[in-house]
């Protein structure tokens, strides 16, 4: 149980590492990522690989039969032992139909009851605290535990798997891990963990000016795995192209944001590899994944998944819906009928030619951002900015609206709790990321900007810089000012 300990002071010992040499940093990251290995590593974990490996035979009625039978397990345990649940009726499915006599939970009643969707079952030392932003720039905890995180992280290698790539593969990581000090200003802006072979970069300190820094890290990792957020790895894939420098990597992974058709196309360009996205959350709700014959797969084992419309119908085949999951690994904290915020479609009557029977789903909202491009030539990725919103619960909605070359505005819609306060302290940490040379405002409002379909962007951009422009103009300055939490979870992903 030393994992729940670790992440519950992660935020605490940011300074301290940062205060750490070089040297001692990989210490400290390599014994972190020992930690990690040893939970994800664990026999358990291997049981369930072997598991999942044996399901991608299944027949659709095999499928069918198991979400039904894992549906009732789902219901029948939440409704014994999770306070939310208490009141919920008894329900008997004979058919997936049968769930709909259950209620559609959306995000926000799940965040104002957070510690009621809690399964008494599991002693508060025992639980892993994590915090997700979500779609909507509201921060909301979830809980799990280790065996549960192994169960995730059994899917990952499944998926792994498919692209031929085995545990402790060497890859190059790049999400939101604070591995390097705010201050640094030359590289290197990576540290290595040593337990996993992994190289965990900074997506912090990106920029017009840096850029030739990390393809050059990049050039002496080719061959690697390459893993990381889509906007990042797209920031990374402009520079390489705009330096005529393609660097040909073994696989790419990206999870965590949308990955749209044109990032996609320069990423591949750009690093010279396959590509396998995947769209998960922090609920451990459900889980998509991309095969090597590039279909997004349901996890069938995961959660179950209906795709409803504004009148929580299904919707008619192939038609966009709303993602509502029922989430099958998380014990801890199950969500049944959770309107996450995201849509989709099926697509229906589609054999791929992977061979596995497992639903094709195609995620068509998720996550949706600009970039953030200062005059001085850094980049911020929309994951980058996220960190700031982790410790908040006030808010329901958070944006961050450039609006001017030298001024961001963090526009905030109030919840429940101390609203402003929370938004100054965001407002304050923003100010601090970008340095003197922006200006950051706040104003509270009453709904969040929305654009087609729906979506709620985290970053409005409205200033439009071409890269080569940031590159014939940018000076780094200063190195971006970290946030600081989960600063050690460098091996987290």
């Amino acid at each position: 149980m030393l994992e729940p300990l670790v992440r519950a002071n992660l935020h605490r010992w940011q300074t301290a590492y940062d205060c750490l040499p070089g040297p001692a940093q990989t210490l400290v990251t390599s014994a972190r990522g020992l930690i990690l290995s040893r939970l994800r590593y664990a026999s358990r974990t291997f049981e369930t690989l072997r598991d999942l490996r044996q399901h991608e035979s299944w027949s659709p009625q095999q499928i069918a039969a198991y979400q039904l039978a894992a549906l009732q397990q789902t219901i029948d345990r939440a409704c014994a032992t999770v306070p939310f649940y208490f009141a919920y009726p008894q329900t008997q499915l004979r058919s997936f139909d049968d769930l709909r006599r259950l209620p559609v939970l959306d995000r926000e009643t799940v965040r104002q009851n957070q510690e009621r969707f809690i399964s008494v079952n599991f002693p508060h030392r025992r639980l892993i605290r994590a915090g997700t932003t979500g779609t909507t720039g509201s921060n909301l905890r979830v809980a799990y535990t280790e065996e549960i995180s192994q169960q995730n992280w059994a899917f990952h290698l499944r998926q792994w798997s498919w692209a031929g790539i085995v545990p402790r593969d060497p890859r190059v990581t790049l999400y939101g891990a604070r591995v390097v000090s705010a201050e640094r200003s030359r590289p290197p802006y990576w540290v290595h963990n040593v337990s996993e072979r992994q190289w965990l970069l900074s997506i912090f300190h990106l920029s017009a000016r840096t850029g030739p820094d990390y393809l050059q890290f990049l050039q002496q990792h080719a061959g690697q795995v390459l893993e990381g957020f889509p906007s990042v790895i797209g920031i990374l894939a402009d520079l390489a192209l705009l330096h005529a420098k393609p660097i040909p990597m073994r696989v790419l992974f990206t999870s965590g944001e949308s990955l749209y058709p044109e990032t996609r196309r320069k990423i591949e360009r750009a690093f010279q590899a396959p590509l396998f996205d995947t769209y998960g959350m922090t609920e451990l709700c459900g889980l998509i994944q991309e095969c090597e014959h590039g279909a997004m797969h349901l996890a069938p084992e995961y959660g179950f998944l209906e795709v409803l419309d504004d009148d929580d119908e299904p919707v008619r085949p192939d038609d966009e819906g709303h993602f509502v999951w029922t989430s099958f690994i998380n014990s801890a904290m199950p969500l049944i009928r959770y309107r996450i915020g995201d849509r989709g479609r099926w697509l229906n009557n589609t054999v791929c030619a992977c061979g596995r029977n497992f639903p094709v789903v195609v995620p068509t909202i998720t996550r949706e951002s600009d970039i953030l491009r200062c005059p001085d030539g850094r980049l911020f990725s929309p994951r980058a900015l996220n960190q700031l919103l982790k410790q908040t619960n006030a808010l329901r909605f958070c944006q961050f609206v450039h609006e001017q070359p030298a001024k961001v505005t963090v526009r905030a819609v109030p919840g429940d709790g101390p609203a402003m306060e929370e938004m100054m302290c965001i407002r304050s940490s923003l100010q601090h990321l970008l340095g003197p040379s922006m200006e950051v405002a706040a104003t509270l409002a009453a709904e969040p900007f929305a654009g087609p379909g729906g979506k709620i962007p985290l970053i409005i951009n409205r200033i439009q810089y071409q890269m080569s422009d940031a590159h014939s103009r940018g000076q780094h300055g200063r190195a971006p000012r970290e946030n600081p939490v989960d600063a050690l979870d460098g091996a987290a992903r």
